[in-house]
């Protein structure tokens, strides 16, 4: 089990704790860790003789989700790599309950498998929000849930009771792969920082090959602290078009002119409004105009070739 972390040594403490109370206790859990101020390193050497499971705990050179969890899984030898966020609560079964779904898959179809986060499950847009989520989207029939739909934009699956359902994409919160499939992509580490959508991109990639699943028996509780502890919003912005753009392009193929305005309208008028919609403080306008200007300076770099993805892409065939 991979755990990537930075400076949230409280939340961090409550999720390994959470595993201690697991049915089936983890084979091991690596930390890795990018704090700046050494609070993350203190908390897990004063839990660490309680906790009932092996544990490493590893720095990072810098701070990255998706280096983080690629270096923690180097770091693992078991069979099956399961990753978590650090604010997570797990139900008891939590881990019986995901790493069964690989293990009862005898002839290895299935490439990983997701939890259901209880707090966080897919809710059927109505009206006329359908309706411009349709529009911008370019898919009007709205059957979203765990689904990649359009320029690359990924819904949460069903929270249906007791079912294990095909999806096309998997949350790196809460998700199982079989090492040696993960080890053949590996998070793309041109995802840096808070590392947008690093997950529907390695997900995408096994989905071309393998069959991805969620199951709603293995369930949690996310406490999605980053919108909370965000201060970036410009560079959120840029990464949620960056990211997203190169996806649809890179990994899904959609490159024609009527997704690159599918991503624009997306990004621009349906983001701004749910974000406007569901915020209810002062910190809206802040938040909202970082995320615009980081939007259209996202823009901005993909259709001039200067995003970092397509920079180093650049280089890579010039050195081929």
């Amino acid at each position: 089990m991979v755990l990537a972390t930075r400076n949230r040594a409280v939340p961090l403490r409550h999720t390994l704790l959470s595993l201690s109370r697991q049915s089936r206790l983890p084979d091991s859990v690596v930390i890795v860790d990018a704090s700046d101020d050494g609070s993350s390193e203190l908390a897990v050497e004063a839990l660490r003789p309680t906790l009932s499971y092996p544990l490493v705990f590893a720095k990072a050179p810098e701070p990255s989700a998706a280096r983080q969890r690629n270096r923690g899984t180097v770091l693992l030898q078991t069979d099956v790599v399961v990753f978590l966020d650090d604010d997570v609560d797990l139900d008891r079964e939590f881990l019986r309950e995901l790493v069964t779904v690989l293990e009862r898959d005898l002839e290895e179809g299935i490439g990983g498998v997701s939890g259901t986060i209880a707090n966080q499950t897919y809710t059927a847009p109505r009206r006329l929000n359908r309706a411009l989520l349709g529009l911008c989207i370019g898919d009007l029939s709205g059957k979203y849930p765990g689904r990649l739909i359009g320029p690359a934009v990924n819904f949460l699956p069903e929270d249906a009771h007791d079912t294990v359902r095909d999806v096309e994409w998997l949350p790196s919160c809460c998700a199982a792969y079989r090492r040696s499939i993960f080890l053949d992509h590996g998070f793309c580490e041109d995802f840096e920082g808070y590392s947008f959508a690093e997950d529907v991109h390695l997900s995408s990639r096994i989905h071309r090959t393998h069959r991805l699943v969620n199951t709603t028996r293995a369930r949690l509780h996310h406490g999605d602290l980053g919108g909370s502890t965000h201060r970036d919003w410009r560079g959120l912005g840029e990464s949620m078009v960056v990211n997203r753009h190169y996806i649809m392009t890179s990994v899904l193929g959609r490159t024609k002119w009527r997704y690159q305005l599918s991503l624009f309208t997306f990004e621009i008028i349906y983001g701004s409004l749910t974000f406007a919609a569901a915020s209810r403080d002062w910190r809206t306008t802040f938040r909202l105009t970082g995320l615009l200007r980081g939007r259209l300076s996202g823009f901005w770099k993909v259709w001039t070739g200067k995003s970092r993805h397509m920079v180093k892409s650049s280089k890579h065939h010039e050195a081929a």
